[in-house]
């Protein structure tokens, strides 16, 4: 090929590849099927090779189209974060930047660094989004999110970053549980009390710590029952389904009838980190790096050594 094919085929041609489906392409990208087969149809001959195979019941991607469906999403992800960082820099420190935050670093220092970056950058505009640190690692990828709060243990390469917060583990229990009128626990007396865990799939890292802890004390938690997100894990403990390890900074916005009870394992603790692409850099991103950087310098001044690095983990 001398040339690159069209851009609009190729958004085309992913539509049909991830749906397998004219028709639910079509509805997606809200133009008629006729034109949608007829842009494919261009796009194949264009390149010289099959990408479908289409019978009256339907449509599977030739090898040579699993190839580009998957190559040709990949390309136009980093096409998304090269606009997305071009905009940034020509918008200086008027730019926007999206930042994800997992549930366990929601009521850490990530309130406090937003607050500091926008009153160091007041011209720029900060989206927040929810997202486990697992979701986060694909927001990456997909260039959705610019950085990140979240478990240190979830970073992988290529991602860059700076532990902000170590938290010690805290038990949280119904006021109303045997347990509740405790000042204090070790986690070998946890082994046979039965524990709220968040959902394998969007808790897969803090359940691995949570696991981690419990098994240097001896037992490996015994799951009652599972909650996707903070809202429906808290009120199954309120209900006394069970108990559950966090960490100690979500202890001021418990509601009032659980508590949070310190775990006396000195090594009973996690990191929350703050990561980002070293490779999707921007002026806006390194100056709320530089904030956060400032922040968790004042946190170890003020409170305890919080430990650091910019290596990829």
């Amino acid at each position: 090929m001398r040339r690159l094919p069209e851009l609009n085929r190729l958004l085309y041609f992913l539509a049909v590849a991830e749906t397998l489906s004219f028709r639910e392409a079509a509805s997606r990208l809200n133009v008629a099927q006729p034109a949608l087969s007829r842009a494919v149809q261009q796009l194949e001959t264009e390149l010289g090779f099959k990408l479908l195979e289409r019978t009256t019941r339907r449509v599977r991607l030739t090898p040579a189209g699993a190839v580009l469906a998957k190559e040709a999403d990949e390309a136009l992800q980093q096409l998304r974060r090269s606009v997305r960082s071009a905009a940034q820099a020509a918008a200086g420190k008027a730019g926007e930047i999206v930042v994800g935050y997992s549930a366990q670093a929601a009521n850490g220092p990530m309130p406090t660094i937003v607050l500091a970056f926008r009153k160091a950058v007041p011209d720029a505009q900060v989206g927040l989004y929810s997202l486990s640190s697992d979701e986060q690692a694909a927001a990456f990828d997909s260039g959705r999110i610019d950085l990140g709060f979240m478990l240190s243990a979830a970073v992988k390469e290529p991602l860059r970053h700076i532990v902000v917060a170590r938290e010690r583990f805290v038990v949280l229990v119904a006021r109303h549980h045997p347990l509740g009128k405790r000042t204090s626990l070790r986690l070998r007396e946890l082994a046979n009390v039965p524990f709220v865990m968040g959902t394998p799939k969007r808790w897969l890292t803090f359940r691995s710590l949570i696991n981690n802890v419990c098994l240097k004390a001896g037992f490996l938690p015994k799951v009652a029952e599972e909650a996707d997100d903070v809202p429906l894990l808290l009120q199954l403990i309120s209900l006394g389904r069970g108990i559950t390890l966090y960490g100690s900074a979500v202890a001021p916005s418990l509601p009032a009838d659980i508590v949070a009870i310190p775990v006396r394992e000195a090594d009973a603790a996690f990191d929350v980190s703050l990561a980002w692409l070293g490779r999707s850099e921007t002026p806006l991103i390194r100056e709320f790096i530089a904030v956060a950087r400032s922040s968790a310098r004042n946190k170890v001044r003020g409170q305890h050594q919080v430990p650091s690095s910019t290596a990829p983990a």
